[in-house]
């Protein structure tokens, strides 16, 4: 018997820890049976998932997302409920795996609220695990990063690692991305060089061009330069992307009037004071009410893009601009 409560930001580190959960629990010729996914669950399904009955064959595994009952009041337990949860964690079979998950979305400020009965009963009977996300200042990014490379039997230097970090930031899951497709655009060769990765690596900056032409309003440009990105990237990296820039947006020009650009570039890094003078020259004639509106458009677009609802990234795109 395992149980597990894993929350953060970085859902790559997450997502690799559960992959080599599930090979060390399961036997690998009875994963479709034993292994099990639910999505923030409804409290009977819940309540079934943690009493569930030990199969004949070996261990079993539930990852359970958690987020909306652990972040705000989306969904909520009653006193009752909680004490449900609470016997059947105490008296879980040995062959029986939990993985509670609650995963938040990068760049944004939250956390599990710990004030919660739900959360304290997880904490009391599971291995709690954060999976913070890495800053791009900390050094541990790019030894982060060369470590990825290897395992994907690629050699890559400190520097070259650097490099990769400034074009495509801190999200370990973009990068691996882009290691992959690297992979492939080298073979046979087994050294990333410099020039690949100027070559085949989407640079920040092109997102960075494509958030600036969205506050500006201009259809055609927006819709020239998404579809340059969309040769070298998947429409939901772009749209993910995109949120960070506008979030970041968003507290540059609501706290212009309260805190320095040095202030904020102690906040926003690795944004330099010099960059953040820029954005809010940028935006001076957007309104704070017009950013938001325009990130929530790209939040739902991105959702239709990942539920299935459209297939084209480019209508999404355009339907969120004239919303």
């Amino acid at each position: 018997m395992a149980i597990y409560f894993f929350w953060g930001q970085e859902e790559y580190l997450m997502d690799k820890e559960i992959k080599k959960l599930k090979n060390e629990l399961l036997d690998a010729s009875f994963v479709s049976m034993a292994y099990k996914v639910f999505d923030n669950p409804s409290f009977d399904t819940l309540l079934d998932c943690v009493q569930s009955a030990p199969l004949m064959f070996g261990n079993t595994l539930s990852v359970i997302t958690l987020d909306k009952y652990l972040i705000g009041n989306k969904m909520s337990l009653d006193d009752k409920q909680i004490e449900s949860i609470d016997f059947s964690l105490k008296n879980l079979s040995d062959s029986v795996n939990i993985i509670f998950v609650c995963k938040i979305a990068r760049d944004e400020n939250k956390k599990p609220d710990s004030r919660k009965k739900l959360y304290k009963t997880l904490s009391k009977y599971s291995q709690v695990r954060e999976f913070a996300q890495i800053p791009t200042y900390k050094k541990e990014l790019n030894m982060q990063i060369v470590q990825m490379a290897k395992e994907k039997d690629l050699t890559l230097s400190s520097s070259n690692a650097e490099l990769i970090k400034e074009q495509l930031g801190s999200n370990l899951t973009l990068i691996d991305s882009e290691l992959e497709k690297l992979k492939v655009a080298v073979h046979p060769k087994k050294t990333v060089e410099k020039e690949d990765i100027k070559k085949y690596c989407v640079s920040t900056e092109d997102i960075f061009l494509l958030a600036d032409l969205i506050v500006q309003g201009n259809k055609n440009e927006i819709l020239k330069q998404y579809n340059l990105l969309t040769e070298k990237r998947h429409p939901l990296e772009i749209f993910g992307a995109l949120q960070g820039s506008f979030q970041r947006f968003i507290y540059i020009k609501n706290y212009e009037k309260q805190m320095s650009a040095k202030d904020m570039s102690m906040q926003l890094r690795p944004l330099t004071e010099f960059i953040i003078t820029k954005i809010q020259e940028k935006l001076r004639k957007t309104n704070l009410e017009r950013l938001i509106e325009i990130r929530q458009n790209l939040i739902n677009a991105e959702y239709k893009l990942k539920t299935g609802q459209t297939l084209s990234g480019e209508t999404e795109l355009e339907l969120a601009l004239l919303s």
